[in-house]
């Protein structure tokens, strides 16, 4: 099972379907399946290094600086006494940094949304006409430089999603090697996490921009990185069960 699963993850030419204005990975993904180091060296080539976007958009020096810290990340979840939970607190990190880039990423109507996300769980396409006024409240964004137009503060959100979704990817991958997989597959809680942490972080700068959002609806989405971290063999269910009559998070994102 977990060869097939690997086979099609690694398929030439694999992009993640859900996520809008990504970065290229044309051969991003490694053609085996190897452990350990081996597998993260293999997995932060492909997802980074190897990476045509990134190539384009990064020195080699920062591209370097990248790999080594992501190798760094690794080495630190293998050696740790439970790798299962560290690579889970890597990947959580990562998801909650790309997925604030996503929702700004994503365009308002009509245009073509390609994450499938617009629409649904409060996510609205609106932010990306703010990210100038975004980036100067939310503290995230406090190294950016202080004069810049809408075109140059989206050219430095891109590339912060290129990285997140480098890293996000890599750590995803990475849980295979430590078998971190729910026993129905199609309880899957990575997309759910993604979608969440999606519908987080609208509601995160709706609410710093003073524009309309559900606190309630917010903070039910916020928590379930919390509930991932918690170690939970199936996040959903958890979930599902500690927040009756919020959305299905598996529909959002299917396909």
């Amino acid at each position: 099972m977990l060869k097939k699963i690997l086979q099609q993850l690694f398929k030439p030419n694999h992009q993640p379907e859900m996520f809008a204005d990504q970065p290229d990975a044309n051969d991003a993904g490694p053609a085996s399946h190897k452990t350990g180091a081996a597998f993260a060296a293999e997995l932060i080539d492909g997802y980074w290094t190897r990476n045509k976007a990134v190539n384009e958009q990064h020195s080699s020096r920062a591209i370097k600086a990248v790999a080594r810290k992501m190798s760094e990340d690794c080495q630190a979840i293998l050696s740790s006494p439970d790798p299962k939970l560290a690579n889970r607190r890597e990947l959580v990190d990562s998801v909650a940094q790309c997925a604030m880039m996503q929702v700004l990423l994503i365009p308002p109507a009509p245009a073509p949304d390609s994450s499938r996300l617009r629409g649904q769980l409060g996510i609205s396409g609106e932010l990306k006409t703010h990210i100038l006024d975004i980036a100067r409240v939310d503290e995230y964004f406090s190294n950016f430089p202080e004069k810049q137009d809408a075109d140059k503060a989206l050219g430095e959100i891109q590339n912060a999603y290129r990285r997140a979704w480098a890293r996000m990817n890599v750590f995803e991958a990475f849980r295979h090697d430590f078998n971190d997989l729910t026993p129905d597959l199609a309880d899957d809680w990575f997309k759910p996490l993604f979608a969440s942490q999606c519908a987080y972080a609208e509601f995160h700068f709706r609410k710093q921009l003073g524009m309309p959002c559900d606190a309630a609806a917010g903070a039910a989405f916020g928590a379930y990185k919390d509930v991932v971290l918690s170690g939970a063999e199936s996040p959903n269910r958890v979930w599902e069960q500690s927040h009756p009559g919020m959305p299905n998070l598996k529909t959002v994102m299917a396909g």
